[in-house]
């Protein structure tokens, strides 16, 4: 048996399918060959535009006719777009000058049109915020103690925003069409060859069998997919209807199976070598490379899967569960046969990061490349004709147009809050409200994280989130590169957490679970990264920073602590546990997964004694059970 997903597509009018293909090759061009840096942006931010005015509808669905409405909003975006292409350069020398009249006009609508296109593509929240900024950089003064200050005039906000790099072509569209858009890209590609379908089979061939099989294939299969798609929400809707059913009809209940799915999907962000597109906000802010925030990542990102898939097995323990019979799942070797090939453009992505050592668009192009080229080698029957590549070139475009959206709108709010210092007044406010206690400030860090996360995608919370909150946490002396990666974090798992909780919100519609009860299912199960977060901050070994022999004992360490909160949070080692041993294993796995010979020293014995006393074959059942089809003895 082999898995398939075949979504219906939408009929898409031809005129969106050339602009779109238009678009990816224009991005590929700039991979390979850099461009003016202001030449590229606007290029970008208009295509972008124009696409998103043919595309989405008033009312934020897609279409299969362009309205007249489409047409004139994507034909004034193209008009505005390539006066600023042909005019910029000679603005240069004017720059902090007042803006003509008429100039005044066109950045006015300009912005418009991007706030816009953002509501069509996002819904009003991150719009509402980007308006709001706007409106506290024009009356600022009115309001009370360290948020009042000198007031803008609308003159000045235009002129900042329109034809220079500090606003909608600021840095955030910069990074948007040097990395991200390359990366959205080359997951569309990988797609449209067939890499989702391999991946999917693949998972279904390796864990299908083995105790509560189809929930650890939907671990594997979403973290791998999710790497693609970019979105926790496209993820669950991707993978959710082939992995929930199946969940379902092994036994699990309806909210846990997606719950299963929602965590799963949520992770794929944070998991290395592809991550979600703050990774590279992050990057160009601290200045460092890709490879780094994959190195820092990656311990973080395999102790969340690792706790999750621990939960799901005592979930499988507890209900006494079998795997799927194994006629009914794909063969591993003839999965391998036919697909071997998808790996290779994840290898080159990975050479030309490590090895060559070029510049992450280039490593990107050559990786994107290289997927109809490895194709070949897949035989005439599966190799990647002419309208499938299209087919990717058209998908990347397109699923890149939310991105772009927040990008460029988030260079607005950006700018707002660099022209009226907004950034240093909320980090000195936030640290007054922590009384300078670095615990209530990471505390209120989360709380924040989560709130803005829960209306908008995870890229736009972490872009307002590293401008008003990051700096105040690393004036607390926080590592910079773990106060970034704390707010994305908990800007991902947003889409779990209750009350909005999106991504656990479509896999209960899939799986007809109670909506609030599979996201805080879903949060029970993701307690892992919940806690993480905080630990890496106080000691930097859980981002492999220190010696060789810190990290080898933070990992060993923290996977244990991971077992130990498995197991308090669900309630079972060899049975139910009493009160007082579940808050131990809680402490326990605390104490371990936090870096320290101290604390190992008191966590790894006390462990040991739980688990020898608990059940004398624990290990062999933690070890052979999960690799194996019999349910628990």
């Amino acid at each position: 048996m082999e898995i398939e997903i075949t979504p219906e597509k939408p009929r898409i009018p031809m005129l969106i399918r050339v602009l779109a293909v238009s678009m990816s090759l224009y991005q590929l061009f700039t991979g390979l060959f850099q461009l003016t840096a202001m030449n590229q942006r606007v290029t970008h931010v208009t295509f972008a535009l124009v696409l998103i005015f043919l595309y989405y509808g008033f009312d934020q669905k897609k279409k299969q006719q362009i309205s007249w409405h489409g047409y004139l909003l994507a034909a004034v975006a193209l008009g505005l777009g390539a006066y600023v292409l042909c005019t910029w350069f000679t603005k240069v020398g004017a720059c902090g000058m007042a803006p003509p009249w008429y100039e005044l006009a066109l950045g006015t609508i300009f912005l418009l049109l991007c706030i816009e296109a953002s509501r069509r593509t996002l819904g009003w929240v991150f719009p509402i915020i980007a308006v709001t900024s706007m409106i506290y950089a024009r009356f600022g003064e009115m309001l009370p103690g360290i948020l009042a200050h000198k007031n803008y005039a609308f003159e000045r906000i235009v002129g900042n925003m329109f034809i220079t790099t500090d606003g909608v072509f600021g840095m955030l569209a910069g990074i948007s069409a040097t990395y991200i858009f390359l990366f959205i890209l080359f997951g569309s590609m990988l797609r449209a060859a067939g890499g989702g379908e391999f991946f999917i089979n693949i998972s279904f061939a390796l864990f299908g069998h083995v105790r509560g099989g189809p929930a650890k294939i939907a671990v594997v299969a979403s973290s791998l997919f999710g790497m693609l798609s970019g979105s926790g929400t496209a993820n669950v809707a991707g993978t959710g209807q082939i992995t929930i059913p199946l969940m379902k009809r092994s036994g699990y209940k309806p909210h846990f199976a997606g719950a299963v799915e929602a965590v799963s999907s949520a992770g794929g962000l944070l998991m290395p070598p592809i991550m979600g597109s703050a990774v590279f906000i992050i990057m160009e802010v601290l200045g460092v490379g890709y490879l780094t925030i994959m190195k820092a990542a990656g311990l973080s990102a395999i102790l969340y899967y690792t706790g999750l898939f621990l939960m799901i097995d005592i979930e499988a323990q507890k209900m006494g569960m079998r795997g799927l019979p194994k006629e009914e799942l794909p063969s591993v070797r003839k999965t391998f046969k036919e697909g071997w090939y998808f790996i290779i453009p994840i290898f080159v992505l990975i050479f030309f990061l490590m090895y060559s050592k070029v510049s992450v668009t280039r490593a990107a192009f050559w990786a994107t490349i290289s997927i109809p080229l490895c194709s070949l080698l897949a035989g005439k029957e599966r190799r990647m004709t002419l309208p499938k590549i299209l087919e990717g070139l058209e998908s990347g475009a397109l699923t890149a147009l939310p991105v772009i959206a927040i990008l460029s709108l988030g260079g607005v709010v950006l700018g707002m809050i660099t022209l009226t210092g907004l950034g240093l007044m909320m980090s000195s406010l936030l640290i007054k409200m922590s009384g300078g206690n670095l615990l209530i400030l990471l505390f209120l860090t989360m709380i924040a994280s989560i709130i803005l996360g829960m209306g908008v995608p995870p890229v736009a919370a972490y872009i307002v989130l590293a401008i008003l909150v990051v700096p105040a946490l690393i004036k607390m002396g926080v590592y910079p590169m773990a106060a970034h990666l704390f707010v994305f974090y908990f800007s991902t798992v947003a889409g779990i957490t209750p009350p909005m909780a999106p991504d656990a919100f479509v896999a209960a519609g899939i799986a007809e679970a109670p909506m609030m009860r599979t996201a805080v299912t879903a949060c029970r199960l993701a307690i892992v990264i919940f806690i993480i977060p905080f630990m890496f901050v106080y000691n930097n070994a859980l981002l492999l920073i220190g010696s060789p022999v810190q990290i080898i004992q933070v990992c060993v360490t923290s996977f244990l602590g991971v077992l130990a909160i498995a197991c308090a949070v669900q309630n079972y080692l060899g049975g139910k546990l009493p009160v007082l041993l579940r808050l131990a294993l809680l402490v326990i796995g605390l104490l371990l997964i936090d870096p320290g010979w101290k604390s190992d020293l008191i966590g790894i014995p006390v462990l040991a004694l739980i688990f020898a006393v608990r059940i004398p074959n624990t290990l062999r059942r933690f070890t052979i059970g999960l690799f194996s089809s019999k349910p628990a003895v």
